[in-house]
Formats: structure tokens, C-alpha cells, sequence
């Protein structure tokens, strides 16, 4: 699994009631798929976390994030939406995903 570039992505919780960032963790780019997986810092390691853009209009790309949800012995059952999130020239190309929070938006930095 590597990212388009070949690295490794920045995630981050920004606090928009003062735009604080807070590192939430790192995201990897499956090129076989088009997503990314994310490794969010706050979650059980064996929580899996994907973000796929599903609708694009003029520069505005919609993404969905998915949890993987298994059965008791580990095989995979389905994955489920738990967030949704958007990238756009006011983003400045980073995508703001609302998720797990109302007073912090999770945000996975594609621009530094």
C-alpha cells in the first residue's frame, strides 16, 4: 500500500472554535482501490478505517470514511459509514472529514 506520492499522510483534529490542530494520526493511499486507509491515534489498532471520494462537481470532491465492521471470529462482514467529508479550494485541497466529533473536524492534509 502506498500513497500517491509514496509517503505517508498527516492526519490532524482541528478545533474550529480556534483553529488548533492536533495530531490524530496517518493515513496510507491504496492505489489498487483508490482510498485511503486511516490509522486514527484515539482508535483500537484493529479498528480499520477507509476514505473514498464518491462525487466530484466543478472542484469539490465528496469522500465517504467506512469502518470495517468483522464477525466475532475476525472475517469480514461489511463495512459501514461513519463520517463523511469534503476537499475543495477553500480547503486548499485537504480533505475535512466530520467525524467523531462536533467540536473537531478530522482532516487528512493532501497539501502541507
Amino acid at each position: 500500500m502506498t500513497n500517491k506520492n509514496g509517503e505517508t499522510l498527516i492526519l490532524g483534529w482541528l478545533d474550529p472554535r480556534d483553529n488548533t490542530v492536533n495530531h490524530a494520526g496517518v493515513s496510507f493511499y491504496n492505489t489498487n482501490y483508490g482510498e485511503y486507509l486511516l490509522k486514527i491515534d484515539e482508535e483500537p489498532s484493529e479498528k480499520q478505517y477507509f476514505l473514498k471520494p464518491f462525487a466530484s462537481e466543478n472542484d469539490r470532491v465528496e469522500y465517504r470514511m467506512e469502518l470495517v465492521i468483522k464477525r466475532k471470529d475476525g472475517t469480514f462482514l461489511k463495512r459501514q459509514l461513519v463520517g463523511q467529508g469534503y476537499s475543495d479550494e477553500q480547503t486548499e485541497g485537504n480533505v475535512f472529514i466530520n467525524y467523531g466529533s462536533k467540536f473537531k473536524t478530522l482532516v487528512l492534509y493532501l497539501n502541507n
